[in-house]
């Protein structure tokens, strides 16, 4: 084996050898012939992007994109034509290519489309934030009122282009493209829009049609206002490379909410965040419209595409069909759909643009910290609050739980059992992301919270899932009990101006409020002391009486989960026998079950700490007590013992 090998490194040498002569005797006449000729530089596309601001969130990284295409020398954008009604549809784009360093881009707007078409995210409202001082969040380039018509503003920039030029990527309606089709000769050109859109453009990538998913529906931009479609895709001159992605190809591009501000969590001031902030972007977040202006700029190399072929449109309204007829002299393609690398490579580029920003911050909350804890963790959360708020409120819906916003912790030194640590920070944040969600649900015309409060583990969480809360503003899902923090939840709400508040007390005896902390403790590490659960029963005692005196108009619905058998809506006669004032029998039953379950290991040595809490500092917890609470605390101290 040796000799071989042996023999084996000598061949190639030799080989090697013989290469390298023939390389250097060639070198003199060929030396030309081998450098490299200068790569041309690509010319900047030219282009129109045609899009309905104003609802769904990808038209946004579109543009967010499209701006870093333009800084790439990669695009020339000769307009953008906004075919949702509305002004400040056309302020959002104001608003972008300003905050991106382009606010010369000329914009058209749409005045005669779609008749109230459905939105998604009424994201829009970004154009009326204000910062501190009032001054607007966001600066602005253009007059609004003042901007042509949108089939105006295609036909003076294709009037002045260059044959089979431009580039239109149409992400939104066809209303405008139908109205520029059945243009006539103007002050821009004799030419109608039909000759113009022959003469002057190269290719539209248009975000339609669903052919390779098993029916032939033409997708919901394309439907809403379908009469426009039939003209587009009926007069649309064969001249014209048409080039569609289907709705199934986003489909499994999700950037999901709280991904979108991890990535902008470092910068300070950005309008994707301020969308992301201010709306609950739970819909829209899928990546359709993305895929056309990707295949525009960088080319067919990114997708895999279908042959050519012809494409028909048939009008049936919301049942509008879109038929592709294969034929290798027809002017149509459509992005084929990739598997899960292919799509979560397009995501990550997307993502990989969202993290390029003009306002860095000086501080992060992702990257792991050294531990810090008590009023430490609250001087290092308090210049981050901003950014901490915007991480919660990407993911949180409507839903306002103070579980959730501990979990942002982490990065300091969260880890479950050390709740306590971290109270303060938590109360403080809890507050702002409160306010900041109670303007939210005003802002969208929600104007209706709903507090659910209760024992912790009492079945809080399984009562705002049964009962169905999802069309309110804000739901606020905590323990409330805690001197008047229930009747200043009510206060804020009044104060934003909510106009229904309910308040959904939730009921569960002691053992099985505990024994259900326990078991959530053991999955979670999200432990309730013995002292955190006797207080919260004690805090709870007479608070419907108080919230009726108080708020007479708060409507009130109790619900009993006793021994957990269920969400059960019980009257506020019934709700007056709950059991919150606790016996000093009862507190001795829930310390004995806690011993036993510590003797037979079933709580273990770790665990301590958050199961058993502080359990010498229960106030009036009787003599008979005392001696228990002792070996409890006893046992707590053995174990913090042996950790030092």
């Amino acid at each position: 084996m040796r000799l071989f090998m042996n023999t084996f490194k000598m061949a190639t040498l030799a080989a090697m050898v013989l290469l390298t002569a023939g390389m250097n005797s060639c070198k003199t006449q060929s030396a030309v012939a081998n450098t490299p000729l200068p790569q041309e530089k690509q010319q900047p596309i030219q282009m129109i992007l045609d899009s309905d601001f104003g609802s769904s969130t990808d038209d946004l990284f579109a543009l967010m994109m499209l701006n870093h295409y333009i800084d790439d020398g990669l695009v020339d954008l000769k307009g953008v034509i906004v075919d949702r009604e509305g002004e400040k549809n056309a302020g959002i784009v104001d608003i972008f290519n300003t905050y991106y360093g382009h606010p010369e881009i000329p914009v058209g707007l749409e005045r005669n489309g779609v008749k109230n078409p459905r939105c998604f995210i009424p994201y829009n409202g970004i154009c009326d934030l204000k910062d501190a001082k009032g001054n607007p969040l966001f600066k602005r380039s253009l007059d609004t009122a003042k901007l042509p018509d949108g089939y105006k503003l295609y036909r003076q920039l294709l009037s002045k282009a260059e044959d089979k030029s431009i580039v239109i990527v149409a992400i939104g309606f066809a209303t405008t493209l139908s109205q520029l089709i059945e243009s006539g000769a103007d002050e821009y050109s004799n030419l109608s829009g039909e000759q113009l859109l022959d003469k002057k453009v190269k290719s539209i990538y248009i975000q339609s049609g669903r052919f390779e998913a098993g029916d032939s529906l033409c997708g919901y931009n394309m439907r809403a206002a379908s009469r426009q479609s039939a003209i587009f895709y009926d007069r649309l001159p064969r001249s014209v490379d048409l080039i569609m992605s289907p709705s199934n190809i986003g489909d499994g591009m999700n950037y999901l909410p709280q991904d979108v501000l991890v990535d902008l969590s470092t910068t300070e001031v950005n309008p994707i965040k301020s969308v992301y902030t201010n709306y609950t972007c739970d819909t829209g977040q899928r990546m359709w419209d993305t895929n056309c202006l990707v295949n525009a700029v960088l080319g067919d190399k990114e997708y895999i595409m279908s042959p050519r072929g012809w494409v028909t449109f048939v009008d049936k309204g919301e049942e509008s069909l879109m038929l592709f007829k294969q034929d290798p002299a027809g002017n149509a393609r459509y992005q084929l759909p990739g598997d899960s690398y292919f799509n979560e490579n397009k995501l990550m580029d997307i993502r990989r643009h969202n993290r390029i920003n003009k306002n860095p911050s000086v501080y992060t909350i992702e990257a792991p910290q050294p531990q810090v804890t008590g009023w430490d963790a609250v001087a290092w959360a308090s210049p981050r609050t901003g950014q901490l708020v915007d991480k919660y409120l990407g993911s949180a819906g409507n839903k306002l739980d103070p579980d959730n916003v501990r979990a942002m912790l982490r990065p300091i030194g969260f880890v479950g059992l050390n709740a306590g640590d971290y109270t303060r920070t938590v109360e403080m944040l809890t507050d702002t992301i409160y306010s900041t969600m109670l303007k939210r649900a005003i802002t969208s015309g929600k104007k209706e919270v709903v507090i659910v409060t209760g024992p912790p583990a009492s079945g809080k969480s399984t009562a705002v899932r049964k009962l169905n809360f999802k069309k309110a503003g804000v739901v606020y899902d905590a323990d409330l009990s805690a001197g008047n923090s229930l009747e200043r939840a009510v206060t804020m709400a009044k104060a934003a101006g909510i106009e229904k508040i309910t308040i959904v007390p939730v009921y569960n005896d002691l053992m099985t409020c505990y024994k259900n902390a326990i078991n959530r403790g053991k999955t979670s590490y999200r432990f309730t002391g013995i002292d955190e659960m006797v207080a919260s029963f004690r805090g709870n005692v007479g608070k419907i009486d108080e919230i009726k005196t108080k708020f007479p108009d708060v409507e009130i619905i109790p619900v009993d989960c006793t021994n957990n058998s269920g969400v059960k809506v019980v009257s506020l006669e019934d709700a007056a026998k709950w059991h919150f004032d606790l016996t000093e029998g009862d507190i001795n039953t829930l310390m004995t079950y806690v011993l036993s379950q510590i003797e037979l290991g079933e709580i273990y040595t770790y665990e301590l700490p958050g199961a058993v809490g502080n359990v010498l500092s229960i106030p009036n917890m009787g003599e008979s007590n005392k001696p228990i609470a002792v070996k409890l605390n006893e046992k707590v101290q053995e174990y913090t013992k042996e950790m030092r």
